[in-house]
Parts: structure tokens; C-alpha cells; sequence
């Protein structure tokens, strides 16, 4: 019999589940213990798929602890591919990649085993260093002297009662840091390994940053005695101030969440994306015959003319000094420079039905269109939409956007990403905090570039496309005080 032709064709990526934004590359952390490993399942027959059902059958690190479940579908379209996510707890796993291995079954064909690797980092916080250290096979990256614009007064105003929290949740906009990279072990010549043999250094800066970024917003949202990181730590806060949010991170984690990768991701934009100062001051500093690199430090730091936001092309005048120690001696390579973002969205496009009766679905279609108007398709992007049920205490409901002809999505891969939402799962909640399911709600999306590198392109190259960049948010950051706030519903629903 012939093996269902479903495969995982791209390396599985980490959703923090609370916030349900994706790690910078995808990229897990043993320092965030519940992680979603979330795959793009794809159809690789030009025929439908029937009675399919897909499930994790393991991974090779016995530290990762996977809460078994079965993704049943009763049709997959033909050259479809599905976005399918497992739970499970990282406290225990090792630095490393992993081999995740995932099984998927339709009727008429035999099951087909799919073996991909993930990768694996181990950041913790030094309290008495003031420092965060990131640990991979290659060897240690510390992060210190982290630069930020922090939230201004305004940015955590509870919507409900109107006053500020007391410890506001982000976001934080780097704008400098020192970073040290120790070698494991000290190699020769111009270049040593890359993190996973895979993406650049500033990866795992940046990994570090999000995950220092996101603490605050797990363990608010978790609730004390169930505090479920592995770190904590502060930022050396500079001016101006990041303003003006509605509704506050208390209430709505996703948002919080966005907040926060949108913001770091000024980090990875400073640090430039074709090379980082890592590979480009290597090159810069060529040791001599024999020597051994024993370590490499980046200092940098940068302004921006304007908030950086969500697929935007915003600036960043940025200056870095690269410095390599060898056993023979110590080189240097600075930098002056104007970055710009370049993972950028032109236009999203949300449709809604105007008016939905109780109970039929809410649902929303999304298109997503670069500058030069080719449109995201299929699994190059990972696409939330968050229903607000209706009045100014309204909860939000998140659900996935995808581009897999299923639901209320008119094609797979046609570049129309849609997410429906039944109203009956909302009510017994909404009842619960005395809530009205009809009214207005309010539909907001966002979007992370995925990234689909082949397995097996050469380290250098695979290092060029890096994922998880926010390229799509209902949210913005200002640090002007006298702008509106920033949260700015897509489109609207009437349930009557």
C-alpha cells in the first residue's frame, strides 16, 4: 500500500501558547517550559485527502514531554497544507536539535513517518551579573548592558478602571546591548560554526531579548505559585517611552504578546539581515595562520527615528564594534550604519460578514501583500485572528488563520487566509463573566513570516532567511503621547 502523501516539509517552529506568538526563527527554549511544537503538514498529491489523522510520535530528546494528541481531519484538499500544534514542556530538554518525528494517515493509503529537526536553546538570567546567558551546542552567547525604551505612563491603562498597573508588562524596544560569544571549542580561521549550523548570531540575541520580553506577560497571565519560566531579569531604561495601549496586557495576552515581539525585533533590524556584525567583523579580522579565536564580543547600539513597527520599513541608525580574541592577540571592526526593516507587509485586506446570527460562526478572511504584490500563500506565514465579543469589557477569542481550503477558506494556497469562530464555545464564558454575545465584536489579525529553508542548505546560506518577524499587527507603537491608541479593530460584527 502506498504511504499517505502527507509530509512535514519545513522545520516545526515554537508557539508560546499564552501569548500565541511564535520564537524568533521558531526557535524553542528550554527557559519557556509550555511550548507549542507547531507544524506545517502538507498535501503533495494533486488529490483530495480523506478520514486523515496526524499525530506526534515522538522526540529524541526524552527531556521534551509531549501531551499525546491525534489531529483528525475528514478532508485535506489536494496540495493543501495544514498547520497542526502539540503541547509540550521543555524544562528538561538538552541545548541541541532534536529529531521530531510525526505521523500522518488517510484512507486508502498507509501511514508516513515525517523526521524533522527543531532546535533547542538554554537561556537563563545571572541576578548578580545582570546578565542572560544563552547556551547552545556551539557554546555560550551572555547578553548585558541591554538598552531600552520601556512603556510610558500611559501604555498599561486598564481600560476598565482606567489606572495604570504598577509593574507594566512591556513593551520593551531594545536599543543597545553588549554581547558576548564563547566558542565551544575555540576554533581557527576566519569563521567558526553558526548557532544550529543555521541562522546568524543575532538569532539568538534576539531569542534572549523576546524571552526576557515575555516572562512578565507568562507569569502575569499564569498567576502566582504557577510561575512557569525559567527566567527573570531587567533592562537599563532610556528615553522616550513606548505610549498609549488599549485594552492593557492584563486582559489580553496575545496582544501583550505581539506588543513584545514587535518591539524586539528592532534588535534583529539594527543587527541587519543579509550579515550580522558576527560574521561581517569575522571577516573583518582575519586571524593568522594557527590562531585560535577563544572569544568575540558585539557592542552596539542604535537610534530609531520612528516606533518600529509591524511591517513597517522603519530605520535604524546603528553603530557596533566587533572584537576577536585570539591566543595570540585582540582585533577590532567598527561600524556606522543605517539599517532598514525589510520584512514588511504593503497591505492586509480583512473581510467579514456584516451581520451573523446567533448561532452561526463568526469567521474572517485575511489577505496579506508584500510591496512588490505577490501575496503570502499557504504555510509562508503564520496568521492569527482575535474576536473581541462586543462592549469595553469585552474578551477576546484567538483563532488561527490559514490558507488550507478548508472552513471558510475559498482555496488552499490561493492567498486568503481565513479563521471562523462558533459563538456557542464563547457563550458559557462570556455568560460567566454576565457578558452579552450579541452586539458588536471586533476582528483584529496579525502575521509572523515563516521560515521554510530547506533542510540541508548550507549553513550560510540558510542563515540568510530568518522567520517569525511580525509582519501584520492591529497593533502599533507610537512614542508620541498626543497619537490616539494604537489598537485599531480590522473590521467589525454585528451578531444578532
Amino acid at each position: 500500500m502506498t504511504a499517505t502523501p502527507l509530509q512535514v516539509l519545513s522545520r516545526p517552529f515554537a508557539v508560546e501558547p499564552i501569548t500565541h506568538v511564535m520564537l524568533p526563527d521558531g526557535i524553542f527554549d528550554n527557559a519557556i517550559y509550555n511550548l507549542e511544537i507547531t507544524c506545517h503538514v502538507t498535501n503533495t498529491s494533486s488529490a483530495d485527502l480523506t478520514d486523515v489523522e496526524v499525530y506526534l510520535e515522538g522526540v529524541s530528546d526524552p527531556g521534551v514531554a509531549v501531551v499525546p494528541y491525534t489531529h483528525t481531519l475528514p478532508r485535506v484538499p489536494a496540495n493543501a497544507t495544514i498547520t497542526v500544534s502539540w503541547r509540550a514542556n521543555f524544562e528538561n530538554a538538552s541545548p541541541g536539535k532534536p529529531r521530531v518525528s510525526v505521523v500522518a494517515t488517510s484512507a486508502g493509503f498507509s501511514s508516513r513517518r515525517s523526521l524533522s529537526q527543531i532546535f533547542v536553546s538554554q537561556t537563563r538570567y545571572d541576578t548578580n551579573a545582570r546578565a542572560w546567558t544563552c547556551t547552545l551546542d556551539e557554546g555560550t552567547l551572555t547578553m548585558s548592558k541591554v538598552k531600552v525604551i520601556g512603556p510610558g505612563d500611559d501604555w498599561d491603562q486598564d481600560p476598565a478602571d482606567g489606572k495604570c498597573h504598577d509593574k507594566p508588562l512591556g513593551p520593551w524596544v531594545p536599543v543597545g546591548f553588549t554581547a558576548e560569544w564563547q566558542p565551544n571549542p575555540a576554533y581557527e580561521g576566519v569563521h567558526g560554526d553558526l548557532p544550529f549550523s543555521d541562522p546568524w548570531w543575532k538569532v539568538v540575541a534576539l531569542i534572549v531579548f523576546i524571552i526576557a520580553a515575555l516572562v512578565g506577560i507568562i507569569a502575569a497571565a499564569a498567576g502566582a505559585g504557577t510561575f512557569n519560566v525559567g527566567v527573570k531579569g531587567t533592562f537599563e531604561e532610556t528615553d522616550p517611552s513606548v505610549h498609549c495601549c488599549t485594552p492593557a496586557p492584563k486582559t489580553e495576552w496575545t496582544v501583550a504578546g505581539v506588543a513584545g515581539a514587535i518591539a524586539s525585533v528592532a534588535l534583529a533590524v539594527a543587527c541587519s539581515d543579509a550579515a550580522d556584525p558576527w560574521w561581517r567583523g569575522q571577516e573583518a579580522t582575519p586571524p593568522g595562520a594557527g590562531e585560535k579565536t577563544l572569544a568575540e564580543k558585539v557592542e552596539a547600539s542604535w537610534s530609531l527615528p520612528q516606533a518600529p513597527n509591524a511591517g513597517e520599513a522603519y530605520t535604524a541608525d546603528v553603530e557596533w564594534t566587533y572584537t576577536r580574541t585570539t591566543d595570540v592577540g585582540t582585533y577590532t571592526h567598527s561600524v556606522s550604519e543605517t539599517q532598514t526593516n525589510i520584512h514588511v507587509c504593503d497591505d492586509v485586506t480583512v473581510t467579514t460578514p456584516a451581520v451573523v446570527h446567533l448561532w452561526d460562526p463568526l469567521w474572517a478572511n485575511a489577505t496579506f501583500t508584500r510591496p512588490d504584490k505577490s501575496q503570502f500563500r499557504g504555510p509562508e506565514l503564520y496568521g492569527l485572528c482575535v474576536f473581541r465579543s462586543p462592549g469595553p469589557d469585552g474578551l477576546f477569542f484567538v483563532e488561527r488563520l490559514t490558507d488550507d481550503g478548508l472552513g471558510k477558506d475559498p482555496g488552499a494556497n490561493d492567498g486568503t487566509y481565513a479563521a471562523m469562530f462558533d459563538l456557542e464555545r464563547a457563550a458559557g464564558i462570556l455568560a460567566k463573566n454576565k457578558l452579552p454575545v450579541d452586539g458588536r465584536w471586533r476582528v483584529f489579525v496579525y502575521g509572523q513570516d515563516v521560515n521554510l529553508t530547506k533542510p540541508g542548505t548550507p549553513p550560510e546560506v540558510a542563515a540568510q532567511t530568518i522567520g517569525g518577524f511580525m509582519v501584520a499587527s492591529a497593533l502599533t507603537l507610537t512614542f508620541d503621547p498626543n497619537l490616539p491608541c494604537p489598537l485599531k479593530a480590522q473590521a467589525v460584527i454585528d451578531v444578532v
